[in-house]
């Protein structure tokens, strides 16, 4: 098997960003299996759980691959450690996108009424904040010409502030569901507000992640 970094060209961030497109292929798939959670199509709902699957272990073999053949030395204005850091984080979304579609395979779900548009800005504003850091990762071989200094690292500093602005929003939201969901718990069974609340967990974890991401890239920046 030919080196990921020969297939990619010689800077690792090229595969980084493969991996992370990759990612963002399993998040996108989430607006669509809870399309078909609401209208009650089991089947289709398990057909997009097993694309999502499919397109994580597709990103697994990326980032296996780019761990296998990464050099313990990289003559980079980066250390090894924190490519690996962001790497790590990115993985973490789309294992948490492949979690969440399994978890709406186990049992047939009613969002209540009540819940539908915040729900649905929650899921927008979760996407945005994952579609944020992946332009951050598309900008990470600019970083990379520019030294990681100057005008592009002033750029991505602000992008990561953004995000981070975005993934409170998507906090927000959360947090507003879960109190409203508990105003229901006298009309919705005791296994329905349990599922609901890991489900409301497992979308906030892809913004607190994608976050996790642009904070270890801040991090980066700054040593």
């Amino acid at each position: 098997m030919r080196s990921i970094l020969e297939l990619f060209g010689k800077s690792p961030f090229g595969p980084l960003h493969q991996h992370m497109e990759k990612v963002l292929e399993c998040v996108r798939e989430v607006p669509a299996i809870f399309e078909a959670v609401k209208e009650k199509n089991q089947q289709k709902v398990e057909e997009i759980q097993g694309k999502i699957s499919h397109l994580e272990f597709e990103a697994d073999q990326i980032k296996n691959a780019l761990r296998e053949h990464l050099p313990k030395s990289i003559f980079l204005p980066v250390n090894r450690q924190d490519l690996l850091e962001i790497l790590a984080a990115q993985d973490a979304i789309s294992d948490c996108a492949e979690d969440l579609a399994v978890l709406l395979t186990f049992r047939k779900m009613t969002l209540p009424l009540e819940l539908e548009q915040d729900f649905q800005n929650f899921i927008s504003r979760v996407i945005e904040v994952c579609e944020m850091a992946r332009g951050l990762s598309e900008g990470l071989e600019e970083l990379r010409v520019a030294s990681f200094a100057g005008p592009e690292a002033d750029k991505i500093i602000n992008m990561i502030n953004e995000l981070g602005l975005k993934e409170h929003e998507a906090d927000r939201f959360q947090h507003s569901l879960v109190r409203q969901l508990f105003t229901l718990e006298d009309t919705i069974s005791p296994v329905e507000l349990m599922m609901w609340l890991k489900i409301f967990n497992k979308l906030g974890d892809l913004s607190n992640f994608s976050e996790r991401m642009a904070n270890r890239l801040r991090l980066t920046l700054s040593r």
